[in-house]
C-alpha cells in the first residue's frame, strides 16, 4: 500500500485554520473482534462559511446501521447483478452518523466498522470504496474536500482511493496479555526524512487541530509505555491526545505498548 505517515499529516494539514477536532477510537472483545470509528467534528469550518453553499440551507440528522438498511432494500438488491450484491454486502459491519446544519453550524461525523479481528479491522476503507450510497458519498465527499489531488493517492485499479485510512500508517497487534499500535518503519522514517521544522510548540495554529486515538480493552491495564497517553477511570482504556505540532514534531507519538493484568 502506498499510503503514508506524511500523507497522514497531510490530513491533518488540509484542515489547516480550522479549528477541527477528529477521534479514532477502537474496542476491542476478548476473542480478538471489535469495533473501530472514525469520528469528525468540524464544526468550525460550518461557522467559518466552508461547507456553506451560496446559502442554501442545508439540515442532515441520521444514523445509518447498514445491516438493517440492507435488509430493508433486500428486494431491490435481489435485481442487481452479483458483483453488485457482493459489493453491497460488505457494507454489513458499517454504521454512519451524519449531522449537518447550516443553520446552527454543525458539521459531525462518524463512521463505524464492526471487525472481526486485525486483519479485518484494516480493510476499514478498502470495503468502502466505491460504494455508492448518497449519506456515505456526502461523508467521503467532505473528507475529499480537505485533501488535494496531490495527496489523494491512487488505488491498484488506477482510481483515487475515496476513504481516509489512519490504519495503513500504524502497525497493530492486540492479545489477552499484550496491545500495540505503532507507525510503521516505512512511514516512520519517511516522516523523519521530511520532517517540517517550520512548526513551533508555541505556534497558536498548531492547537487549532487536535487528534484522539482511543483504545478499549476487556482487560485492567497493569502497564503502559507512553507517557503521552492516559489510562481510563475503569482502567480498562487509553487515550492519546496530539495537536499537529506534536504530530510532525514527533512521528512515534502516538507508538503505544500496553501490557494487561492477568485474570
Amino acid at each position: 500500500m502506498k499510503k503514508t505517515y506524511l500523507y497522514f499529516i497531510g490530513v491533518f494539514i488540509s484542515f489547516f485554520l480550522t479549528s477541527c477536532e477528529i477521534v479514532q477510537e477502537i474496542r476491542f472483545n476478548k476473542d480478538g473482534s471489535g469495533k473501530y470509528s472514525l469520528g469528525f467534528d468540524m464544526s468550525e469550518m460550518m461557522k467559518m462559511g466552508a461547507s456553506k453553499d451560496s446559502g442554501e440551507v442545508k439540515q442532515l440528522d441520521t444514523i445509518i446501521k447498514f445491516k438493517d438498511f440492507l435488509e430493508e432494500k433486500k428486494d431491490s438488491i435481489k435485481k442487481l447483478d452479483k458483483a453488485q450484491q457482493k459489493k453491497l454486502a460488505l457494507l454489513k459491519a458499517y454504521d454512519l452518523y451524519i449531522k449537518a446544519d447550516t443553520v446552527s453550524s454543525q458539521l459531525k461525523m462518524n463512521i463505524g466498522y464492526e471487525f472481526m479481528d486485525i486483519e479485518d479491522m484494516n480493510d476499514f476503507a478498502k470495503k468502502l470504496d466505491g460504494q455508492d450510497i448518497k449519506e456515505l458519498d456526502f461523508f467521503k465527499g467532505q473528507l475529499k474536500d480537505k485533501v488535494s489531488k496531490e495527496e489523494t493517492e491512487e488505488g491498484s485499479e488506477g482510481k483515487k482511493k475515496e476513504m481516509i485510512d489512519f490504519n495503513e500508517v500504524f502497525v497493530t497487534a492486540f492479545s489477552s496479555s499484550l496491545f500495540s499500535r505503532k507507525i510503521s518503519e516505512k512511514a516512520k522514517k519517511e516522516a523523519e526524512q521530511k520532517k517540517d521544522t517550520t512548526m513551533t510548540a508555541d505556534n497558536p495554529m498548531s492547537n487549532l487541530i487536535k487528534f484522539k486515538q482511543r483504545y478499549i480493552f476487556p482487560y485492567k491495564i497493569s502497564k503502559l509505555n507512553n507517557n503521552n497517553a492516559k489510562i481510563l477511570s475503569d482502567f480498562k482504556g487509553v487515550e492519546i491526545e496530539a495537536n499537529l505540532y506534536e504530530m510532525t514534531n514527533n512521528p512515534t507519538f502516538f507508538d503505544v505498548e500496553v501490557a494487561f493484568e492477568n485474570e
